[in-house]
């Protein structure tokens, strides 16, 4: 199962984390793993290549994770890109709910977190 996190504080998403295989099917042929993929690539060129948005991204291939933080100054202008992502991904979900898990942790103002499943 793919476990997806997005954070976010004070009504701004600010990260997403994806983590491990769908396992919908061997890996090459999983449509899961694809849809998550192409969606967490075209978010990235968006964010980076398009808007100009400072994100810090990390993909590890061998741990399968990947990681996309909006940097100071890219947070407000992120937003769109994110929350795109968050819908497509939770919409997905719903599609294949043994395969892909979307949840999204909040940090209040007293940096105590809140975990909401979508």
């Amino acid at each position: 199962m793919t476990k997806v996190t997005f954070s976010s504080q004070g009504g701004k998403l600010l990260s997403v984390d994806i983590l491990g295989h769908a396992g919908y099917a061997a890996e090459g042929e999983d449509i899961v793993c694809a849809a998550i993929s192409s969606a967490v690539m075209l978010t990235t060129v968006l964010l980076d290549d398009v808007q100009h948005v400072p994100v810090d991204s990390t993909a590890d291939e061998e741990d399968t994770h990947i990681h996309i933080a909006l940097l100071e100054g890219g947070v407000e202008r992120g937003q769109e890109a994110l929350q795109a992502l968050r819908l497509y991904l939770s919409v997905l979900e719903q599609n294949y709910p043994d395969f892909l898990n979307v949840m999204e942790v909040h940090a209040d103002a007293a940096d105590q977190l809140t975990v909401f499943r979508s």
